[in-house]
């Protein structure tokens, strides 16, 4: 148990998620926090998926929407960031994500295709999908976090001005597992919220 709780911590940790959370992530909306009109919104109103049973919700101050798995070390997160975030592509923003790494390497998936020699052929799994109307870069990596192995999957957007990332991270063993809970959580996001 012990192991377990240090690994979970590791998974945790660059996400900035230990203990209770925002009171504005209700069942499947995010409501931004209230700005003073005369300031910029520097958050977004979205809704989203639920993961499902297994899945906690954690509530610490300056997470937008998070999850803890009850069993398994796997967060999932969305965090949005709106005007302040520059104009960089959707390749730089989620290269920016491995500061907090040590090691970073992006997983290679097969193509289906052999080389001249019958070797199978392999791609990083890094591609473009539509989620919300928009281009969204979906990104698979084998990351080493303060000595824990861990691998995580961003997708990046942008809209109306603003930056999403939608993560999953969990270690190698339970990643696997939980990729369609991620993946229910993608399909439920919505931004703009249409009255």
């Amino acid at each position: 148990m012990a192991a377990f709780a240090l690994v979970a911590t590791a998974v945790l940790a660059p996400l900035g998620l230990t203990g209770c959370a925002s009171k504005r992530a209700g069942q499947g909306t995010y409501i931004a926090r209230w700005q003073p009109a005369w300031k910029e919104q520097n958050e977004a109103t979205y809704r989203y998926g639920l993961p499902g049973q297994g899945w906690e919700l954690l509530l610490e101050e300056g997470t937008q929407v998070a999850w803890q798995h009850s069993t398994d070390p796997a967060v999932i997160q969305i965090y949005s960031e709106c005007g302040s975030h520059g104009d960089s592509d959707l390749s730089d923003f989620t290269d920016h994500q491995r500061i907090d790494y040590s090691s970073w390497e992006i997983v290679e998936e097969p193509t289906g295709e052999k080389d001249a020699e019958g070797r199978p052929l392999t791609r990083p799994k890094q591609y473009f999908a539509t989620i919300a109307d928009r281009e969204a870069l979906r990104t698979t990596v084998e990351a080493n976090l303060d000595g824990a192995s861990v691998m995580i999957e961003y997708v990046v957007l942008k809209k109306n001005g603003c930056l999403f990332d939608l993560t999953y991270i969990a270690v190698p063993r339970s990643f696997e597992a939980h990729t369609g809970e991620f993946q229910a959580v993608i399909d439920g996001f919505r931004f703009p919220i249409r009255r």
